[in-house]
This record gives C-alpha cells, sequence and structure tokens, in this order.
C-alpha cells in the first residue's frame, strides 16, 4: 500500500509529529529567491501564535521575539531561510513554451524531464520541463548535458496567446513539484523539494513551541529570512536592524555518504553537525565550544562540519553591528538543489534538542573570543 501523506505521524511522538506537518505544509508552497511571500504568510502565521511580536520587514523577513523572563536577559539571533532554488520565465514562445533564468543554483543534469510549479499572480499552474523523446536521440544528443538556456517549460499550451491567458508573465517564479513523502516504510527519512531549508523553519518554529507556556532564559529572535541562495541578502538586512549577543544559522549541508561520494564526511542518521568552516564564516570558537558543551550535556552525537562548497547565513549574521559571536548548526540533506532532497527526521529532532540544550546553557556562556590574563 502506498504511503498516504498523514500515514506515517500515527506513530511518531508529538514532538517529531509536529516537525513533519510543519515541513509538510512548507515544503508544499512555491517560493524561490524574491519570491517567497506564500512561505512568509505561512511562517509568519505560523510564529504569531507561538512569539511576543512577529513582523514582516522590507525585504521580507520574518522576524519573531519570544522574550525572556528577565529584561537584562542576553539574546540570541537564529536565523534560517525561506526561500528555494529556482526560475523566473524569461521569455514566453510563439508556439506557446516558456524559457527559464536560474534563481540559486541548480544542476543543469537535473532539469530536464522536471515536473514545475509556475505562479501566477492568482494561480498555480503545472508545467514540465521538456526533454527529447528517447527514440529521436543521436549518439551526440546522448553525450551532452543541455545548457538549461536551451531548456523550455511545456504547460500545454500551442500559443503565447494562450500562455497570457492562462495568467503567465515574464518574471513569473518556477520552482519544483515535489511534496514531501516518507521513503520506504518506517525510516524516518523523508524526500521532497525546498527541505534546504524549509526544515530548518519547522524545526525553529518547534523550538518556539518550547516556550509557548514558559519564557527562554534568553530573548529570542527567530529570523526567517529570504534570498539567501543568491548572496545571504535577507539575513544582511536582519544583521544591520537587529542586535543580539549570539547569533546562530540553522541550514542543511550536503551529505556525502552515498555510492557516487562515498566519503561519509556528513551522513544522514549522525546527528546535527556544528560547524567548523565554509565559504562564507569561520565559527567563532565560543559558540562552537558552547554547541559542543550542549551536546554533550544532552547526551547527543554530533558531526562537525567543514565543507568550502557551501554558505549560510552566518557568513552574513556574524558582521552584526562591530560583530557578533556567531556560529552555525547543519543538517545532512542529500541531494541537495533538486526535487528529492532526503533528510532524516532524527537528525531533526535532535537539532532541537541541541538548540534548546544551547539555549539553556547560554546565560552562563563565556563568550569571549580569547581568555586574557592580566597581571
Amino acid at each position: 500500500m502506498a504511503n498516504s501523506p498523514s500515514a506515517p505521524l500515527a506513530a511518531l511522538p508529538p514532538s517529531d509529529a509536529s516537525l513533519v506537518e510543519h515541513l509538510r505544509s512548507l515544503v508544499g508552497l512555491t517560493g524561490p529567491s524574491g519570491s517567497e511571500e506564500d512561505v512568509i504568510r505561512a511562517v509568519a502565521q505560523a510564529a504569531s501564535a507561538l512569539a511576543d511580536q512577529v513582523d514582516v520587514d522590507a525585504f521580507g523577513n520574518v522576524i519573531a521575539i519570544r522574550r525572556a523572563g528577565a529584561a537584562e536577559a542576553r539574546s540570541l539571533l537564529i536565523a534560517a531561510h525561506m526561500d528555494e532554488v529556482g526560475f523566473r520565465v524569461r521569455q514566453i514562445d510563439a508556439g506557446g513554451f516558456l524559457r527559464l533564468e536560474k534563481i540559486g543554483g541548480t544542476d543543469d543534469r537535473i532539469l530536464p524531464a522536471q515536473r514545475v510549479w509556475i505562479r501566477t499572480q492568482d494561480d498555480r499552474l503545472l508545467g514540465v520541463i521538456g526533454t527529447k523523446s528517447a527514440h529521436l536521440l543521436s549518439d551526440t544528443d546522448r553525450q551532452r548535458v543541455v545548457p538549461y538556456a536551451e531548456l523550455y517549460v511545456d504547460i500545454g499550451a500551442s500559443s503565447a496567446q494562450q500562455v497570457a491567458e492562462m495568467g503567465v508573465r515574464v518574471g513569473d517564479p518556477v520552482g519544483f513539484v515535489g511534496e514531501l513523502a516518507e521513503l520506504g516504510r518506517g525510516t524516518g527519512r523523508y524526500t521532497g523539494h525546498a527541505i534546504d531549508d524549509r526544515a530548518g523553519c519547522a524545526v525553529l518554529l518547534a523550538l518556539l513551541e518550547q516556550y509557548r507556556q514558559v519564557a527562554p532564559p534568553v530573548t529570542l529572535i527567530v529570523a526567517f529570512t529570504v534570498q539567501e541562495e543568491v548572496g545571504l541578502r535577507g539575513a544582511q538586512a536582519v544583521s544591520r536592524a537587529r542586535q543580539a549577543d549570539v547569533a546562530l544559522a540553522l541550514d542543511m549541508t550536503a551529505a556525502d555518504d552515498t555510492p557516487e561520494t562515498g566519503r561519509g564526511h556528513l551522513k544522514l542518521g549522525s546527528g546535527p553537525a556544528i560547524k567548523v568552516m565554509d565559504f562564507s564564516t569561520l565559527a567563532h570558537p565560543a559558540v562552537r565550544r558552547g554547541l559542543a558543551a550542549a551536546a554533550l550535556s544532552a547526551d547527543l552525537s554530533v558531526q562537525h562540519e567543514l565543507l568550502k562548497g557551501i554558505g549560510t547565513d552566518a557568513g552574513a549574521l556574524q558582521q552584526s553591528g562591530q560583530g557578533i559571536p556567531t556560529g552555525a548548526v547543519s543538517v545532512a540533506n542529500r541531494y541537495t538543489h533538486s526535487p528529492v532532497e532526503v533528510v532524516d527526521l532524527r537528525d531533526l529532532q535532535d537539532t532541537l534538542t541541541l538548540l534548546t540544550a544551547f539555549v539553556t546553557g547560554l546565560p552562563e556562556l563565556d563568550l569571549r573570543f580569547v581568555r586574557l590574563d592580566h597581571p
């Protein structure tokens, strides 16, 4: 029997079921960078019941604040991004086919024969990225990766006029189709599009739920950011407008535990990863120590991430004000920037536990970069 969307939830603990439900609702939306409106609405609505204050800034970032019980308490700014890689409609051909412009980093190899959503002003339309039928391929075709500029989207139209009548315009956002579903049966591993970083957003909503009835020991400034995939732009706006004592980014990272990689540096099911470095940031040593101590106090297994080919909102947040101690927590994710990303629910739950333990220990954490001995 095929999995129904709700079938895996009955056997899950309430906290896990909440995580999956948040993730399912967010993954079902289409929101490439710069076109995150639907995701913004969903996140703002979910956060409004969990925070003391929720604002949407001019950039589109959703900022949810849950205040500590004590006015003098420290503050933690923690961010996860709402946007996804995708496309915009670049051109509408006379024959009714759509040409695309990329938004963020997608791999041309995987694009042909994908289903996509075209989000118009009033609707969301299904299309497919066309591919030459196997019977018509030449030997040259079989050895060539088709550049995205040559690809087209078929929405069933036979003319540009019919495309216009459907409400499609140049500039409309286009994203992969990919609802959340469990792989196999009882694996706890879920696939979908935009798990990067809607899974991080789901974890932060679950973190706010931890403090629904009791004030946190530090003030939480939870930023659900936009335009991360095109240069950490939303987080840059947040860093200029919001001051905090500590900052964290929560994002996905590229798992390399599949047969074609074979390295196993970052594995699904092996726990959250404490970031050491990537191309956007070198994690602050005090924050790394705090995360390691939190993992120890919660008896969690963690991984350590050193990956030059990735960047997160931490790279922008660390430059807030005169600079603040900043780190990041990553979750291993297979097949990143594709419609079939895969994440392990246990890693998400352990990430929530790690963040909760970090928040608990933050009031006493020594945030100095280095201790100086004085006579």
